[in-house]
């Protein structure tokens, strides 16, 4: 049976419009509504994406028949009560990251989720059903560059644009600091975090030290620029603790950014190249280790485990 989705709000527009072409396409996900206040996006959504259900009313879309899972793509200051809504209402949540502006916020929801007996996680999240991560995952478990001691992660990019097609920097909810948490770096960081604690199976539990700061857009209300070092200790007490480096920014100028993932072992080194390869380099070898080219958010997969377990 088809595990429907329904999309609440289209502001995080980079996640949504991923979201809806996966969906549209998807014989298992199908997309069965879409809720947006923005009268002009609703009629773009409506002529693009034919036979989908496209409403002013976050009720109607959560109502619509057929709907099981419910991707949040609205503004962090509007999802948390959209995320509350469809778990209300007996609907899994995957919602736009961060998915909370502040820490009560975040417990909130948590909360009602798991009172709900509902699944609730973010979109970062979703990378771990992607093979990207797997592969990332089994290289690291295979011992080929030994014991991983640090995490590099570089994310140097430009200012969101606020709707698809516009320039960036235009006005826009990612630079409210009322409806967001901070800027930067952690738009990015928390990708990098996340895939870090997967890929390592481990949690952070030390900062060793931190700084943000307007390095570029001096009076942006948030942060153009962060770095932090962490302690991410692993859950397998055998492993070394490791130490994570995470710089991120919107300091670039369009098209001029630059992207590094790279895990240090005692043996060796894993490194991403573009968004196709793991390359791993040891001193008498190095491997490309190719994921399965396909969609960012395997929807299918979470319906798969939701429905099966």
């Amino acid at each position: 049976m088809a595990f429907g989705v329904a999309v609440l709000g289209l502001d995080h527009w980079y996640t949504a419009f991923g979201v809806l072409d996966i969906c549209a396409a998807s014989p298992d996900t199908p997309l069965i509504s879409v809720y947006e206040a923005h009268k002009g996006r609703r009629a773009e959504i409506a002529a693009k994406y034919p036979g989908v259900l496209v409403t002013d009313s976050a009720g109607e879309a959560l109502a619509a028949p057929g709907v099981e899972l419910v991707c949040v793509c609205a503004r962090t200051g509007d999802a948390v009560e959209l995320s509350k809504r469809a778990l209300f209402v007996g609907k899994h949540v995957v919602s736009v990251k961060p998915f909370a502006r502040t820490v009560a916020e975040a417990q909130e929801v948590l909360r009602i989720a798991a009172e709900s007996g509902r699944f609730f996680g973010s979109f970062e999240g979703m990378q771990r059903l992607h093979p990207r991560a797997e592969t990332l995952r089994e290289i690291i478990e295979s011992g080929a560059v030994g014991d991983i001691i640090a995490f590099h992660q570089v994310g140097h990019g430009s200012l969101p644009a606020p709707w698809r097609g516009k320039k960036s920097g235009g006005d826009s909810w990612w630079l409210d600091p009322e409806q967001v948490p901070g800027g930067a770096w952690i738009d990015h960081a928390i990708y990098a975090i996340d895939l870090a604690r997967f890929a390592l199976g481990g949690e952070i539990t030390q900062t060793v030290g931190a700084t943000i700061a307007n390095r570029v857009h001096e009076t942006l209300p948030v942060e153009d620029y962060g770095a932090a070092i962490l302690t991410l200790t692993p859950g397998d007490t055998e492993r070394r603790q490791v130490t994570c480096y995470i710089a991120d920014s919107w300091c670039s100028e369009p098209g001029a950014g630059y992207g590094e993932y790279r895990f240090i072992g005692t043996r060796g080194t894993i490194t991403a190249e573009a968004y196709a390869t793991w390359i791993v380099r040891t001193s008498t070898d190095e491997t490309r280790h190719d994921w399965e080219p396909g969609a960012f958010f395997r929807f299918d997969r979470l319906a798969a485990l939701l429905t099966n377990g």
